[in-house]
């Protein structure tokens, strides 16, 4: 028994005729004959009592409906899931976002429109470092994730920009500065700083002390953070100066003044980053929306 069967079942059922179901079903009504017969032979039972006036459901009959109509209305709905899936309307993604205090508004732009043009889709976010997500991506349990750098020469990621973002110096407002505030990374030696530690970014961290070297001296780290909000609270405390997103500034309490120094040459580059082969439809939907309306054309790097 199969749904081919099962559909001119229905169709004879629904009609109390065999020569109507043959025409609603597009089937010669001897072809039609035979298969209300195969079936029977197979359930071992008539399914329809013949009389001069069409056809009536016999109780195993009755039963069969039911059940038929049930088995067919589930195969319908999953091929329309199946259908769905295939165009990444339903699914699930895993994001990976910066771990920021504030989600940048391109971001959050991605998600809504995500959200508004694929809702059967589930999301789990999470808030993670640049790091982490690299070796998240080939493992499966993330799917894509905004990030501050992936290997370009690895063939394992994709990747597309979204932004970019400079970067600041932060330290307590209270510190005394001869000329109102620091206009060089120099003029932060002797300075107590607060750092990530290098192992939960070596990447980016080496690239800040590269700045340092080149304006002669080592930071001296009195104390260590776990992300930008951690940072920020600590120099809102006094504990010391650190280097922060711009975004960073509108989180921040009046305790905590920032400046921009020329010397201090890195820009953050985010980008959308994920596995190449990955072939998740919701992830391509995904991708699509933020390449066509969020991420920034003019660095294009996949």
């Amino acid at each position: 028994m199969d749904l081919r069967q099962l559909r001119y079942f229905v169709a004879v059922a629904e009609r109390g005729s065999i020569s109507l179901a043959a025409q609603a079903v597009h089937i010669a009504q001897p072809a039609l004959t035979r298969q209300i017969q195969a079936l029977e032979e197979e359930l071992g039972t008539a399914v329809f009592e013949r009389t001069t006036r069409g056809v009536h459901l016999t109780e195993a009959g009755k039963q069969l409906l039911l059940d038929a109509n049930r088995l067919l209305g589930d195969a319908t709905a999953a091929m329309e899931r199946a259908q769905r899936a295939g165009r990444g309307e339903i699914g699930h993604l895993t994001i990976a976002l910066p771990v920021m205090l504030t989600l940048h508004s391109l971001l959050a732009d991605a998600l809504r429109l995500f959200r508004r043009e694929a809702p059967g889709v589930s999301l789990t976010l999470s808030h993670l470092l640049s790091d982490a997500q690299i070796e998240l991506l080939p493992t499966g349990r993330l799917d894509a994730g905004f990030t501050l750098f992936r290997p370009l020469d690895d063939p394992a990621f994709k990747g597309i920009p979204i932004y970019s973002e400079k970067m600041l110096v932060a330290y307590p407002a209270d510190w005394h500065w001869d000329n109102g505030g620091p206009t060089s990374l120099r003029e932060l030696a002797g300075r107590d700083f607060i750092w990530l530690p290098r192992n939960a970014a070596p990447v980016w961290h080496d690239r800040l002390i590269h700045c340092f070297f080149k304006a002669g001296f080592v930071p001296r780290s009195s104390i260590q953070g776990v992300d930008v909000g951690s940072m920020l609270t600590l120099v809102a405390a006094g504990l010391g100066c650190t280097v922060l997103p711009d975004s960073a500034t509108r989180a921040a309490p009046p305790t905590v003044a920032f400046k921009e120094l020329p010397d201090l040459d890195v820009v953050q580059h985010w980008e959308l980053v994920w596995r190449a082969d990955n072939q998740s439809a919701p992830l391509e939907r995904f991708i699509d929306i933020v390449t066509t309306h969020v991420a920034d054309p003019s660095r294009r790097l996949v």
